[in-house]
């Protein structure tokens, strides 16, 4: 402890006599019975235990009584299990009944109580004192450190400097344990040397020690919130593609949707949400072609990459070998933190910063490849489609009495039957299709003393798509320093990404999938026809768009710049400042010359080729100011707070050029354009959110058993309302970690019990930076040389925070350290629904947002992992692991001025066979909407309805749809083995979905509903109506003669019905990987290097589904391959 060298000289000699008086009073009675070996009796005890091991009933006196123990771990343990009843004793009359029977018996030397047995001898017990320090592996001192003496609870805390002085007895081979949360604990014995100096290890197999926040890092045993945290090496086993496809199948409640649309393109990011959906999402009304960097889901998690905000984008793009771990927060406990931007969820992604003294290389390298994935496509072969053509009725005349017409059909039909005997069956799918091949680098390099850290990494990745021109090249470098000064901590981060990508220019794979197979790519030159149909019709070859200058690319460079300044103003307390700045250019190009297809209706010269070009620029600046205090108090109390204040803003602006007019495809550049689009000019948008912070977190524990968490957020932000500008978000959390409980400590079963339950309230801000103000454009117009201006949307004072109040509940438990198990329920109601409420004719406006409806989900959530078998010292293991997930949806309430909407979607049910969208009370918003379908009449073949009312009728009407379904699985998670053998290792995982509905339009649109002119599934020559009395699934393919019209026809249209809502149930082998690491090998260290190790992944390896559906319309799915090398130097 310092002196205070201030004190006046008098007052100092004054303290002096004071101090003496109390030492004198203190000491000289302890003096008196020492000499006598006794001790006062001190307080009353009561306590009472049954079948306990005798350190146990020990452990418990020495805690109730203050005094210190000493005794022979063996003796203890012979003694066996006793039960004891202590009621309102003293400690010796407590150890005349404990000890009692046991052949043991005690003996009072200076303050130390003495068990021993009662034949042993009686010895002399003497003190010692060692001293010494604790610091890192980098040699910086730890504040904290609990030194034990083992088997008692004598033991002290390192101060500020990591220095320590500890007094014990002097008795046989005492052992000194010293703990630290996230390193390894460290049992040193005592052999005579009175200083000690330790140095303490990360524990890089405990990341469950701490929860990452993003903000702070919190103990996991006094945290009461529902988070999950994977560790980088955990989403290696699954793949090292990127995050979002290792997540996948590691967090159930995570829901990340795989596109039947774009099934596996490089470029784009996919949907997801956590915890099910929370907000009505009607589509960007919008008529500007927004690219960039123009985000808007408001379903999405909120992404924290190294403590700042990040975007989707930038985490997709984040090379996965630099990953530390991903912590997800699910709950209000966790993520209250976040305040009005944690209603979906938050996701805290930390990098690797683990800095060596010497210089450290690490270097990840991998050859990528994607082959298309086709195996949910079963359309007819060349003979099957002229057969199905024949039975349709194709190559029949509208009107029997037309010679012309009979005489051409049946040349089409000889001339396509001659080509198909002649061989021609085009496998049109495979024509823009290629396996692709890529490779992805990533070199780290660290650095560093016990003062100056750095860590610098650069990355490549290289990915090549399935179809034929796309790719996606990213380019990354980071530069991190740390600098420690006493008390004085200061990190800063500066990054750098480069991404460049490019669409196919062969065009959507929708164009090739509707190709008739006895049709040819090439005309009788050999060279790429323009036209791919025959005589009969014109359907454009998309093979010949590919051969054109078309150019599709995007690219954007991005800069970030994070600093963090920290003072250790007292031990235990913090403040802490950090800046973040972000700024990202965007850049988009679409080029189509004139010759391309898309144009080939245009008669207008002018018109023909086309130029967009979209630039964006955001920019984000983040601040915040931050007090952090923690404290054991007493061995029994723990106490955490946390205060900040923040301010951020982000402006965005994008600007967009359509031009026309371009001759020749080498004119590849805006600058040759004729003109301006038709009835175009240059477009944009722009937007600017500011938002203000205030964070309180309090944390408390006793005894490490009891637990309870409060945070308290107050946000005001620039998009709601004049009078609703600030929101309040809070979460109180209580926890109870019954493992630390004396009567099931002593059972040794749970190496981990914990009960936890929170509320709290929370928001989301994903929406429209304008929409509660009134907004203004300029007419093109004007009057007398003056601009006029038009209200472009109304303002909306009273717009409120959309609020998402989240109840959970959950356990922790580990069984032996072999049998983990997690479990949460939750619900969460989204109150204040931001929706867009219709407004009369009259007003001269369609919307205008307001708070009008409120959303409930509910849900189950389990983890469990087993572990077979354990050999860490030759790296031998066995783990089984199961996950699962159930969430229900619900609209709870919603304004009437849905009905509009609803009713808008029941004219388009009426006109069209797609499904559509609605939103009542009580239903989900996942909800399948259809008319009950009672199959295929056997004596008509016409279809019959159900009407809401129960009545069978032939007539379709939209007011008849109810809910046949659900798109939501009844339970969704993944199952995986993860096994290791002395370096070789082998993780399989596979996903399963269970009870969903689903739609089949592939059914209805190239089955049931199927356009003849183009090419169709298998299925539609089977399970047809032909006569009367088949009882089958699917109408009549034949054309019927309408004797009004004299003409043939199609029955009847086929709309959204029942009829094609089908069981979905699903099983995904969606990884397994294949590695070797080099460990045992000499050569390994030889060559300087600390580790070696090769994989193989396969991923996306196989579909078992219920339901037979195309995959992938517009960008085929794709199975991927990959091999990688590991290896630090």
């Amino acid at each position: 402890m310092k002196k205070n060298h201030g004190f006046p000289y008098k007052w100092g000699i004054k303290m002096r006599y004071v101090l003496l008086v109390i030492q004198v009073a203190l000491f000289l009675p302890q003096w008196g019975h020492a000499s006598n070996n006794v001790l006062l009796p001190g307080p009353k005890i009561s306590f009472s235990m049954k079948d306990a091991l005798m350190k146990d009933v020990i452990w418990e006196l020495e805690k109730r009584s203050g005094f210190v123990f000493a005794y022979n771990a063996n003796d203890l343990l012979k003694a066996g299990k006793v039960s004891v009843e202590v009621k309102d004793k003293d400690v010796y009359e407590a150890l005349d009944i404990c000890l009692k029977g046991t052949g043991l018996t005690y003996v009072v030397q200076q303050d130390v109580i003495v068990i021993k047995r009662a034949d042993a001898p009686v010895q002399e017990v003497k003190k010692v004192t060692i001293t010494g320090r604790v610091v890192d592996k980098d040699s910086l001192p730890l504040p904290g450190v609990t030194i034990l003496l083992k088997h008692t609870t004598m033991g002290v805390v390192t101060d500020q400097n990591g220095r320590y002085s500890i007094t014990i007895p002097d008795v046989q081979e005492p052992v000194l344990i010293f703990t630290f949360v996230g390193m390894k604990s460290r049992e040193v014995k005592y052999m005579g040397n009175n200083v000690i100096n330790i140095v303490l290890e990360d524990d890089v197999t405990e990341v469950e020690e701490v929860v990452v926040t993003g903000m702070f890092t919190r103990k996991a045993s006094s945290f009461t919130g529902s988070a999950t945290t994977i560790k980088g090496d955990e989403l290696l086993k699954v793949g090292n593609q990127n995050v979002f496809q290792s997540l996948k199948s590691m967090e159930p409640g995570l829901m990340i949707f795989e596109s039947l649309e774009f099934g596996s393109d490089p470029n784009r990011i996919p949907d997801m949400q956590l915890r099910g959906t929370s907000v009505i999402t009607m589509g960007d009304n919008s008529d500007l072609d927004l690219r960039g960097n123009y985000e808007n889901n408001p379903n999405i998690p909120l992404f924290i990459l190294d403590g700042f905000e990040a975007s989707a984008v930038k985490i997709f793009d984040l090379d996965i070998n630099r990953v530390e771990s991903v912590t997800i927060l699910k709950d209000a406990a966790a993520k209250a933190i976040y305040g009005s931007k944690a209603a979906n969820g938050v996701v805290v992604i930390e990098t690797k910063r683990n800095v060596s003294k010497n210089l450290r290389v690490s270097y990840s390298g991998s050859v990528d490849v994607q082959a298309p994935d086709l195996s949910s496509y079963n359309l007819c072969n060349a003979e099957e489609k002229l057969e199905a053509e024949r039975i349709y009725g194709m190559y029949t005349p509208s009107s029997r009495e037309n010679v012309d017409d009979i005489l051409r059909l049946e040349k089409l039909y000889m001339e396509r039957l001659s080509k198909v005997k002649a061989g021609v069956d085009t496998d049109w799918l495979a024509k823009p299709l290629r396996n692709g091949v890529g490779h992805k680098h990533s070199l780290m390099i660290e650095l560093g003393d016990k003062n100056i850290q750095l860590v610098a990494n650069v990355s490549y990745n290289d990915v090549v798509g399935v179809m034929k021109g796309s790719d996606r090249t990213n380019v990354a470098g980071s530069v991190f320093a740390s600098y420690r000064n006493n008390k004085f901590k200061f990190r800063n981060e500066l990054s750098v990404n480069m991404n460049k990508s490019n669409d196919s220019p062969y065009g959507s794979f929708a164009e090739y999938s509707k190709l008739n197979p006895y049709w040819s790519p090439v005309d009788e030159y050999g060279q790429i026809a323009k036209n791919a149909g025959d005589e009969e019709a014109f359907y454009g070859n998309p093979l010949y768009n590919a051969t054109l200058n078309t150019s599709l690319k995007d690219k954007y460079t991005e800069v970030t710049d994070n600093f963090e300044g920290e003072y250790d103003i007292l031990q235990g307390f913090k403040a802490k400042v950090r800046i973040g700045f972000n700024r990202k250019f965007s850049r988009s190009d679409q080029f189509y010359p004139a010759n391309h297809l898309k144009f080939n209706t245009e008669q207008e010269l002018q018109k023909k080729g086309s130029y967009q070009i979209n630039e964006g620029e955001s920019q984000t600046m983040n601040y915040d100011f931050s007090l952090n205090f923690s404290r054991q108090v007493k061995e029994l109390h723990y106490l955490f707070g946390f205060l900040s204040y923040s301010l951020d803003e982000t402006t965005y602006e994008e600007n967009i050029y359509k031009a026309e007019g371009f001759p020749s495809d080498r004119m590849n550049s805006i600058f040759f354009a004729r003109q301006y689009a038709e009835d175009t000019k240059p477009q944009g948008a722009e937007s600017t959110t500011r938002n203000i912070g205030v964070n309180a977190v309090f944390n408390y524990s006793y005894d490490d058993r009891l637990l309870f968490d409060a945070t308290f957020r107050t946000n005001a932000s620039s998009q709601f309302g004049a009078n609703q500008r600030w929101g309040n978000f809070w979460s109180l959390g209580a926890g109870w970690n019954m493992h630390n409980e004396k009567w099931l400590r002593s059972k040794e079963w749970f190496s981990r019990l914990k009960l936890r339950a929170s509320v709290g309230s929370t928001g989301s801000q994903g929406n429209n930076a304008y929409q509660s103000l009134a907004t203004y454009n300029y007419s093109e117009k004007n009057y007398e040389n003056k601009l006029g201006a038009y209200l472009m949307g109304m303002e909306n004072k009273d717009l409120k925070w959309q609020k998402k109040m989240d109840y959970n509940v959950g356990m922790d438990m580990s069984v032996k350290n072999n049998f983990n198990l997690v479990f949460d329920y939750y619900q969460s109601t989204t109150e204040n629904l931001l929706v867009a409420f219709t407004l009369p004719p009259s007003t001269g406006f369609t919307t205008v947002q307001e708070n009008v409806g409120k959303v409930r989900n509910t849900g189950i959530e389990l983890s469990m992992s087993y572990m077979v078998l354990s050999h860490p010292q030759d790296r031998t293991f066995l783990t089984l692991s199961l996950r699962a997930a159930h969430n229900k949806n619900r609209v709870v309430k919603i304004s009437d001025s849905m009905k509009a909407y609803n009713e808008k979607m029941d004219e388009m049910a009426e006109s069209d066979s797609k499904l559509v969208t609605k939103y009542y009370d009580g239903v989900s918003m996942n909800a399948i909407w259809a008319v009950r379908s009672l199959g295929i009449d056997p004596a008509t073949g016409r279809e019959i309805y159900l009407t809401k009312d129960g009545v069978s009728t032939y007539e379709y009407r939209a007011e008849d749809m109810v809910v046949c379904g659900d798109n939501l699985p009844k339970l969704r998670g993944s199952f995986g083995i993860n096994l290791g053998y002395k370096g070789f290792g082998l993780n399989v995982m596979c996903m399963y979905e269970l009870g969903a509905k689903m739609y089949n339009e592939t059914l209805v649109d190239r089955v049931e509903n199927v356009n003849m002119s183009y090419a169709v599934d298998k299925r539609v020559l089977e399970g047809r109506w032909q006569k009367p009395g088949d009882k089958v699934r699917f109408r009549s393919l034949k054309q019927v003669w309408d004797p009004e019209k004299q003409a043939y026809k199609v029955d009847e249209k086929t709309y959204a019905t029942s009829r094609f809502v089908q069981k979905k149930n699903e099983l995904n082998i969606s990884s397994i990987n294949f590695s070797y690491d080099f460990f045992r090998h000499a050569f390994v260290k030889k060559m300087g290097m600390e580790r070696l190790s090769v994989a193989f992944y396969m991923n996306d390896v196989a579909k078992l589904s219920t339901i037979k559906t195309e995959r992938g319309l517009s960008y085929p799915f794709a199975r991927n391959y990959n091999f990688s090398l590991q290896m630090t130097f």
